[in-house]
């Protein structure tokens, strides 16, 4: 009897852990803070691996360089609240890079974006 219950309470954590985490499917293109020469807001495309963690609202991805090596990154928001009570979303890679976010469209799925009501 105890064993039973054991295994039930286990296999019980061991699946609500893992739905912790939503993958995000299909395509997914990541806005940045700063634009280029001509005004265009910069941007980059996440075709595959995207995973937001629900507890914590952070994304983790991977970047395949052109050698197929990767580097993971996350994005995460910043520790405190600006002066108006938002919050800002860096970007940050394995090897210390730190990149401003703005926001992340996924079909018709928006996070982070600050006019927009979000789940993080």
């Amino acid at each position: 009897m105890k064993k039973s219950v054991w295994l039930i309470a286990s296999v019980l954590f061991f699946s609500l852990s893992c739905t912790e985490f939503e993958e995000v499917g299909g395509s997914c293109t990541v806005y940045l803070k700063d634009t280029d020469a001509g005004g265009t807001q910069s941007s980059y495309v996440i075709e595959q691996d995207l995973r937001r963690n629900k507890k914590t609202g952070v994304f983790t991805y991977r970047i395949f360089d052109e050698d197929g090596s990767s580097k993971l990154w996350s994005i995460s928001r910043a520790k405190d609240p600006e002066e108006d009570g938002t919050y800002r979303y860096f970007s940050k890679s394995q090897d210390g890079r730190t990149i401003e976010v703005d926001r992340i469209e996924c079909g018709n799925q928006i996070y982070l974006h600050k006019d927009v009501d979000e789940e993080d």
